[in-house]
């Protein structure tokens, strides 16, 4: 029998003899089959607190996975209330953190900000830079002697692996597994040909496409069957976003199609995605297990997991059961979608931290991207004069 708490102090005041003119409650005889349930029942119970993220067998298996990242994580404060967390980069009082928890939606930085310390130390917080692609901030505290996060070398963990969210406990924030490899999130940076496409008999079929894109001007049609980029097969959409995807602005493939009967190939430019069209619709579902984080999407690269993080628990380490921190929690974007910037990138922009910058290794992708934009500038300029060149014979004849 289940007994309320309030019966239950009933039942306690009877038996101290504390003069409550209640009676205690007769226990039941159980009828068939009761005891047995009510038995599998606590069995259940105990199962489920075996394997909950409080069990001594949760923190026998991540606690030394934890122990190092966790010296490095710092719990970020506004006017004393948590907001998010940082991790140490540097010695010299370098910590890193999301840049959107720091902010105030028209982007300055928000007052009153320190820094907790496991150990339970508070100093204030300046922010010294910010990387606005990664959503990430450079963060300086007057203090040395920090102990900086060391990030995880070789290979980025694989989808199905087990991961966790470090914090300044013993216990994990939370715990999950990877759900997809790290990707670019940042649409705006991937080529783009301008077309929508479906499997359907007889192949990838293009279904629409885009005015004044790459693919109008190299002259792809609705209904063709795109059989290739670049010599590798394209058997489903998931395929064609892959390999378009895998391209930047203004690089040329080489598309194989079939027309009617007839199999032709195409050489075309891609082209960089409008900023308009690259929102995608929010789904409602997301409102309901709590918050999530005000910028979510777009990292240039992102590992995703389903751990079930508060916007205020982004911005530590996470760690596979090895202790290897495999990369730093940026974003909730979902009811159990997490982003997590990987250690190899998060690494390569902290180099040089000292001098209170993020490096910025995109600057060079930016110039190349110019330069291909500039080669097809003069490509469409020597078309132009060509075709003027043929309009003057053919009006001269």
């Amino acid at each position: 029998m289940k007994t309320t708490p309030f019966c239950l102090s009933l039942l306690v005041a009877v038996r101290l003899g504390l003069g409550c003119a209640v009676a205690a409650p007769q226990e039941k005889a159980p009828v068939d089959g009761e005891g047995s349930d009510r038995a599998a029942e606590v069995e259940s119970d105990r199962a489920q607190d075996r394997f909950s993220r409080e069990a001594p067998e949760v923190a026998a298996a991540w606690g030394p996975a934890l122990d190092a990242a966790r010296r490095s994580t710092v719990r970020l404060l506004r006017e004393g209330q948590p907001i998010a967390l940082a991790t140490a980069v540097h010695a010299a009082g370098w910590l890193v953190t999301k840049s959107s928890e720091v902010h105030d939606g028209k982007g300055a930085v928000l007052s009153g900000l320190s820094a907790e310390f496991p150990g339970g130390i508070t100093l204030p917080v300046r922010v010294a830079d910010v990387h606005g692609r990664h959503d990430l901030a450079l963060l300086k505290v007057e203090a040395s002697g920090l102990t900086p996060v060391k990030w995880g070398e070789g290979p980025a963990p694989e989808p199905g692996s087990y991961v966790a969210a470090v914090g300044l406990e013993a216990l994990p924030v939370a715990i999950g597994v990877v759900s997809v490899a790290a990707r670019n999130l940042d649409e705006t940076r991937k080529g783009f040909l301008g077309i929508s496409v479906e499997h359907r008999e007889g192949g990838l079929h293009i279904k629409e496409v885009g005015q004044q894109s790459a693919a109008a001007e190299v002259g792809l049609l609705k209904d063709d069957v795109l059989i290739s980029i670049n010599g590798q097969a394209v058997v489903n959409v998931s395929d064609f976003i892959q390999q378009i995807g895998s391209h930047k602005p203004y690089d040329i493939v080489k598309l194989m199609i079939r027309r009617g009967q007839e199999d032709k190939e195409l050489t075309a430019t891609l082209r960089r995605r409008a900023q308009q069209q690259t929102g995608l619709a929010e789904d409602a579902r997301n409102a309901m297990s709590g918050a999530i984080s005000r910028t979510r999407s777009g990292f240039p690269a992102a590992l995703q997991h389903d751990m079930v993080l508060e916007p205020a628990e982004c911005g530590g380490p996470i760690v596979d059961l090895n202790g290897r921190v495999v990369g730093l929690n940026i974003a909730r974007s979902g009811r159990i979608e997490c982003f997590a910037i990987p250690s190899e990138t998060v690494a390569g922009l902290l180099q040089g931290v000292e001098s209170g910058k993020f490096s910025r290794p995109e600057l060079e992708e930016l110039r190349q991207e110019v330069k291909n934009a500039e080669a097809l500038l003069e490509r469409v300029r020597q078309d132009a004069e060509r075709l003027k060149g043929q309009l003057k014979d053919i009006e001269g004849s």
